[in-house]
């Protein structure tokens, strides 16, 4: 059941003319910042910004009283949405990823694995702290009063920058000094974590919740 959830889901927000834009739009970040790189990380605010698209139509549609006559649990609902979210956020990766392959070979630039993995890590991470804090949110209180949390992710970023800056934590040398695989595995941490702890928040959320 989770995987057909999953499957009507994306056909339900992922295959919208304005969502496929975005991918566009990634493609033209690639293409107009000569930074390699800057294609994945917009992929992934795109991700992060598209999380909330599903419970739009779930408003919009009133598909959350579907959900809840049909015979589907409400953790397969949960667990099926976060796939889908994540499925489009491989799809916007691929789709960053072409694109900085192909630019760097058009500019004649090497690219450094180094930088890609990175930046492979550090969407990852953005991409499940958008998870761990939007998911629970919508999946309590809907759209319409959890909408903002789209840039919850973005404001736990940038403050935690501004802390660790103001804090002396983080400076100019700061991931310089870092080992590679430190990096990595921090971020790879973030991302595992806020997708699981997110996605069973949710779930437990959900059940509770009086859909009409």
């Amino acid at each position: 059941m989770t995987l057909a959830f999953t499957r009507f889901d994306l056909m339900s927000w992922a295959v919208k003319k304005q969502t496929l834009l975005l991918l566009a739009f990634i493609a033209l970040v690639g293409i107009v910042l000569p930074l390699p790189g800057m294609a994945i990380a917009a992929s992934a605010l795109v991700t992060s910004l598209i999380l909330s698209a599903p419970f739009l139509g779930d408003e919009r549609d009133r598909l959350d009283t579907l959900y809840g006559v049909l015979p589907i649990s409400r953790g397969a609902v949960v667990v099926g949405r976060a796939i889908s979210v994540l499925l489009y956020g491989l799809a916007a990766v691929a789709v960053a990823t072409a694109v900085t392959f192909v630019m760097a070979w058009v500019r004649n630039r090497d690219l450094a694995p180094e930088l890609l993995l990175v930046n492979y890590a550090a969407a990852f991470a953005i991409i499940g702290l958008a998870v761990g804090v939007q998911l629970p949110v919508l999946f309590r209180v809907g759209y319409t009063r959890g909408r903002f949390m789209v840039y919850a992710p973005v404001a736990v970023i940038a403050g935690g920058a501004w802390v660790g800056q103001a804090t002396g934590v983080l400076g100019d040398d700061t991931f310089s000094t870092l080992p590679l695989e430190g990096i990595v595995a921090a971020c790879a941490a973030i991302g595992i974590i806020g997708i699981t702890v997110g996605t069973g928040l949710a779930a437990r959320f959900y059940r509770a919740r009086e859909l009409r």
